[in-house]
């Protein structure tokens, strides 16, 4: 063998050790760099901001307790709540990103919706069965113009609560269904005792009275559709002032005035379960204190004219997502979590009846009564507040508190929208 070939093969030999030794390298360097991206993306801090724009504690303290939940199961999600701003000005939610989620009103949701800086949740309705697992009544709150811009948290069933021992020792009829309110009522007017209303936050103490008036009122849920138009449409809707004059009627035949109903709070509730009252209106948020064997609630509301079909419901929390946020994964994960069976089955057995229809099977007592009032619920359910912009609102607490003096004219409607809209 000449000496060039044996030089040849060694220059093939070192050529392949360099060959190697190269790729070893460049292997090494991919493998350590992939390694040390996936490294910085599981470090990478995940975020989540929570805009809270309710005022009602109960709302609150149910929603600061979920999110306390979400984040013992998700730690490595950093969860900022933001309740320092208000949502006065809706326009503010275009200007700058102020969450990835906002817990906010019915109303401000339809404010939102209607200036386009909403998201429509229908996607995460569809993932988290939604439709499925919760009553027709929670879901109506968050649709708007046929599409859902919110997801219900808290439904509050306005329910009319009396102490049966209460009532013997006062001898009053117990009201087996809701005919029997009307002389109930009269009869505690006579005694001059007053019905405690013990409401959330951001109601007024005549909101419960007229949401039972208008239970016969066919598509007053549909106000919605005509939210912040001129005063010449509103005034179209006339069935409006038929609430006023119903309100008128009940003053009239003694059912109701202006010492009818009174605000209560928790010594009410107290007082109430001492015996000492005979009859408040209250929401299913007290389900837990009120569950007692001498308490009982109306169960049937399809009795009369004046008082017709299922129960109010208050929800004054939806969960929106604006255009404007980021986060989506984490968003994703917050609502998969909130919706859960799970998490709905604890906010149930700390005492909440909740918007979960499996959840609720374990209800018993007065709640069984609670939740039948919500499975018989639909989009009539619906406050009327909820479906108003607020402007109307001092005018309508007005006009009722004038109609219990006394003083109606029947023009009640007009002249609220004569003042409002001006």
């Amino acid at each position: 063998m000449g000496v060039s070939n044996i030089n040849n093969k060694l220059g093939i030999l070192n050529y392949r050790k360099i060959l190697c030794i190269f790729l070893i390298l460049i292997t090494s360097i991919t493998v350590f760099g992939c390694k040390n991206n996936k490294d910085k993306e599981e470090s990478a801090e995940k975020k989540l901001d929570v805009f809270i724009d309710i005022k009602d504690k109960h709302s609150l303290d149910t929603m600061k307790l979920l999110i306390e939940e979400f984040k013992k199961e998700k730690p490595k999600i950093n969860v900022t709540i933001n309740n320092s701003i208000s949502l006065n000005n809706v326009e503010d939610v275009g200007k700058q990103k102020i969450g990835d989620i906002i817990i906010t009103s019915r109303n401000k949701m339809i404010e939102l919706q209607k200036k386009g800086y909403l998201n429509d949740l229908g996607n995460y309705y569809e993932k988290n069965k939604i439709n499925d697992k919760y009553y027709n009544v929670v879901k109506s709150y968050g649709r708007y113009n046929d599409k859902y811009y919110g997801i219900a948290l808290n439904p509050y069933t306005i329910e009319i609560f009396y102490n049966k021992e209460s009532l013997e020792k006062y001898k009053l009829s117990t009201p087996t269904n809701i005919k029997d309110l009307d002389s109930l009522l009269k009869r505690l007017n006579e005694l001059s005792i007053e019905v405690p209303v013990i409401l959330t936050d951001d109601l007024d103490v005549y909101t419960a009275a007229i949401s039972l008036v208008i239970r016969d009122k066919t598509n007053m849920y549909n106000m919605d559709s005509i939210y912040n138009c001129s005063k010449e449409i509103y005034k179209e809707r006339k069935e409006v002032q038929t609430l006023f004059d119903d309100i008128n009627s009940l003053y009239k035949k003694g059912v109701l005035n202006k010492n009818t109903f009174k605000i209560g709070n928790e010594t009410s509730i107290k007082r109430f379960l001492n015996g000492d009252i005979p009859l408040i209106i209250s929401t299913s948020y007290y389900y837990g204190e009120l569950n007692k064997s001498n308490i009982g609630i109306i169960e049937d509301y399809d009795s009369i004219i004046s008082y017709k079909g299922s129960v109010p419901v208050i929800v004054n929390s939806l969960l929106c997502i604006p255009i404007n946020g980021s986060s989506g994964e984490e968003v994703g994960e917050f609502i998969k979590f909130i919706y859960s069976d799970k998490t709905q089955k604890k906010l149930l057995d700390k005492g909440h009846v909740t918007a979960n229809i499996e959840a609720n099977k374990e209800l018993t007592g007065i709640g069984a009564l609670m939740r039948k009032h919500l499975e018989d619920n639909n989009e009539n359910g619906i406050l009327l507040s909820y479906n108003l912009p607020s402007k109307f609102y001092i005018g309508i607490y007005s006009k009722i508190e004038e109609i219990l003096s006394g003083k109606y004219t029947g023009k009640e409607w007009e002249t609220i929208l004569n003042e409002a809209c001006k």
